[in-house]
């Protein structure tokens, strides 16, 4: 393998491996709320396989919990489509603000990038684009931001839904 190819995964880890460190506390704070996802989507009446994989399609914590308290609640799909639009507005300013550093990206890393962009994510990823030199593998950090986010928000979703009968 030349080196430059080398160096390039060498970078790669190195900023994905970086998002993480910086992901992980922050996970501290997130736990919990999936866990109260996970037990809100069954109290709501979605089924635990319905709860999992809204966590999965529509991963914004705060628009899942309005999610799933309009649904049980009995209010029109429209409104609660509409409303969870709305929470989730705050997006497209992240969007328009993380754009100029990673525009250059194909689509194929844009979308998944797009999709792993929460509050969290944002808010340290940002950070290290505006005060650390830029790289062409700088996207890899969002990348450890989000995944690691996600990850944790699963297992607690799923935790949720498992052992939310026993969780006063």
């Amino acid at each position: 393998m030349p080196s430059s190819s080398l160096q390039a995964t060498s970078t790669r880890r190195r900023e994905f491996w970086a998002g993480v460190r910086q992901e992980l506390p922050l996970q501290l704070g997130v736990a919990p709320f999936g866990l109260v996802f996970g037990v809100l989507g069954i109290a709501s009446g979605l089924s635990p396989l319905q709860t999992i994989l809204l966590s999965s399609i529509i991963f914004g914590g705060a628009s899942q919990v309005v999610f799933v308290q309009l649904w049980g609640a009995g209010v029109p799909a429209p409104v609660v489509g509409a409303s969870v639009s709305v929470i989730n507005l705050r997006h497209a300013l992240y969007s328009a603000s993380i754009a100029p550093y990673l525009r250059s990206l194909p689509l194929v890393w844009r979308v998944p990038l797009a999709y792993l962009l929460t509050d969290e994510a944002y808010a340290v990823t940002i950070h290290r684009l505006r005060n650390e030199p830029p790289s062409p593998h700088q996207h890899y950090h969002l990348f450890g931001t989000g995944m690691t986010l996600w990850v944790c928000w699963q297992i607690t979703t799923v935790t949720g839904v498992m052992f939310g009968a026993t969780i006063p």
